[in-house]
């Protein structure tokens, strides 16, 4: 039973909202002599008043997130309901952030016959965007949705776990699990959607299904479970493959850009574009994650059998698919146990200074089984896939050195994300204060510092937890980190029904200015929509408000008049020359620039947009170096 406070339940105050209550609220309370009903609207005020003033790390966002909700306690969250059955759960897989600030998420529910792949976009604010698949009406296209959702009928047969990445143009890549009526077993599978969720068919054009591709990296049952998005376009896919019918392996596979599977990829192998990976002596290895190197090195992270215990387990590989057997662990693999049973890893991220971190859900005995403890778990490697004793948890004993295990309140907690700050600060994202035996749960998040030391600006003491999405049970599944540092947590709520998705968005930060001149406005993010277009207006020629205007992103540190200077110094220097031809253009330099701040390399950031009649011209990868030398490394994406 939630305890009230003045009309608002204590769940609905952030903890830094309800300390300054007890401090400073609740005491006058009892001691005015003002008449009580005063007393408490005065106390409401000042409540409502620190709620926005003082959001700390850890708390929900409940004035930027579902904010009009009229029942406070679902402020800072959504719940989503796509499928067709309203007796059959949606299962959320992936979470992902678009350019413009819109958030997707995607998982597998209930499609016509069969369950299918489907999406949900909301707005930045936690508001459905009706501008995605908007023909999905009573009566439409597709009679049981709403716009802001699809089910992605077109991918084949039965769909299963959809991952996200989102394409510098805006286009949206949906991967995941998906049945072969041939064979019987399931493929890899990845869909490619224009912005308004129609189904792109320039991508895999000439496949038996132009907008879908499909692949068979096993020869039993294939299960993906997650995806990246190189800079190059290249697609990545890595889960677990059936190399018998009892036995399962790790593996990966990597499409081209327009969909057709990269055979530069393991060209050598049986199957190339794809490879599957034995670790462990045991019958059962798994992907359940993937990061990219600076230099182009792909970390698969998972968990395997090994010496009758389920431990962490790596492989890295090289940019053409070959095991990185000459610098990283044994033969280019590593294992590492945890705790005394099982150990399942769920995500893995690579640091700036090229560390590999791994995190995950560690127990003694079957993770989140009632047999054993579950606690969160992370590892921290050096390059070479060595634990990284001297600098992470390096106080501890020998034995745990490099690694830790971390607990909330309850016996049945684990991690199911991993995010790394642009400080080098990690968040795990998870589940905790569960019991197996009720099928409870909460989305619990912890921060640590560089040395995996619990980071006390962070909720209460490095821990934060949100009582309760769908007021019975949340398993987070997915999580992102903003460019203003929120962090959004994806999962499955449900609420007396059967699961359904949901969102909950978390105050982060604080986030450091990026080193970068082309930061125009000064914020903490360096953003095409906002930075580029002020260096575009300004090449332009326009100035004052008209430069201005609708261009600054959120908490600007420069003024109207700051960043004209700005602008105006960097191009009395020549750092707004892209091309180098010598004359600063906003339709070949301005263009540029846009374009390399979101992301874009190779062809797609200079056709048509440099100067390539002049001698001195700067080709894609000269441009990129330019801006990292000129304008700060932090300026890429």
């Amino acid at each position: 039973m939630r305890q009230r406070t003045s009309g608002l339940t204590t769940d609905e105050a952030s903890p830094a909202s309800a300390r300054v209550y007890e401090r400073e609220c609740a005491p006058r309370a009892m001691r005015s002599r003002t008449p009580a009903f005063v007393a408490r609207f005065a106390c409401v005020l000042l409540l409502a008043l620190t709620r926005t003033a003082f959001a700390a790390p850890g708390d929900l966002d409940v004035t930027g997130f579902n904010s009009s909700d009229p029942v406070p306690s679902n402020r800072g969250k959504v719940v989503e309901k796509i499928g067709r059955s309203q007796f059959e759960a949606d299962h959320a897989m992936s979470v992902a952030r678009q350019t413009d600030g819109k958030l997707l998420i995607a998982g597998d529910c209930r499609g016509v016959f069969v369950r299918k792949l489907c999406i949900a976009r909301f707005n930045s604010n936690g508001s459905a965007d009706t501008t995605f698949n908007p023909d999905a009406t009573q009566g439409g296209t597709q009679p049981d949705l709403q716009p802001g959702e699809l089910i992605l009928e077109a991918a084949p047969n039965t769909g299963y776990g959809a991952l996200l990445a989102v394409q510098p143009d805006g286009r949206i890549i949906v991967g995941g699990t998906c049945g072969n009526a041939t064979t019987g077993y399931n493929d890899f599978c990845v869909a490619r959607l224009l912005a308004d969720a129609t189904l792109d068919t320039s991508f895999n054009a000439a496949g038996s299904t132009p907008g879908v591709a499909t692949v068979a990296p096993g020869n039993f049952y294939n299960t993906a479970r997650a995806m990246l998005l190189q800079p190059d376009g290249k697609i990545v896919l890595v889960g677990s493959c059936g190399v018998t019918i009892v036995a399962t392996a790790m593996c990966i596979s990597r499409h081209n850009s327009d969909g057709t599977l990269d055979i530069t990829f393991n060209a050598s192998g049986t199957r190339p574009g794809t490879r599957v990976e034995t670790i462990g002596d045991g019958n059962s290895s798994y992907a359940t994650d993937v990061a990219r190197q600076s230099d182009g090195k792909l970390v698969v992270a998972g968990s395997c059998d090994d010496a009758g215990t389920s431990d962490f387990c790596l492989f890295r590989l090289t940019t053409v698919g070959a095991l990185d057997s000459a610098s990283f662990g044994s033969g280019g693999k590593v294992i590492t146990p945890i705790a005394s049973d099982e150990d399942a890893a769920t995500g893995v991220v690579v640091q700036a200074d090229g560390k590999i971190v791994v995190a995950g859900a560690c127990s003694t005995h079957w993770a989140y089984s009632n047999a054993g403890v579950t606690k969160f778990c992370v590892a921290r490697y050096l390059s070479t896939g060595a634990l990284d004793t001297t600098g992470f948890n390096a106080s501890a004993a020998p034995a745990d050195r490099g690694k830790r295990l971390l607990a909330f309140a309850s016996t049945y907690d684990g991690a199911d994300a991993l995010l790394v700050q642009s400080d080098g600060k990690l968040v795990l994202v998870g589940r905790c204060n569960a019991d197996p035996a009720q099928g409870t749960g909460v989305f619990c998040l912890l921060r640590l510092s560089t040395d995996g030391s619990l980071d006390a600006t962070f909720g209460s003491g490095g821990q934060a937890t949100v009582a309760a999405v769908a007021n019975q049970r949340d398993i987070s599944v997915a999580a992102l980190l903003q460019p203003d540092g929120d962090i959004v947590v994806a999962g499955n709520c449900f609420r007396g029904a059967p699961e359904q998705f949901c969102l909950a968005r978390f105050k982060g930060g604080p986030v450091p200015v990026p080193a970068c001149t082309l930061n125009i406005d000064a914020n903490p993010v360096v953003d095409a929509a906002t930075d580029g277009l002020l260096v575009t207006r300004y090449l332009l020629g326009l100035r004052g408000t008209a430069l201005v205007t609708g261009a600054t992103g959120v908490s600007p540190g420069r003024n109207a008049a700051q960043i004209e200077t700005h602008l105006a110094g960097l191009l009395t220097g020549g750092a707004l020359d892209a091309d180098n031809d010598g004359q600063p253009r906003a339709i070949t330099d301005g263009l540029l620039v846009v374009r390399a701040l979101l992301g874009l390399s190779g062809t797609a950031l200079t056709a048509g947009a440099s100067n390539a009649q002049h001698p001195n011209v700067r080709n894609a990868t000269q441009v990129l170096d330019w801006i990292r030398t000129t304008h700060g490394t932090d300026c890429l994406p």
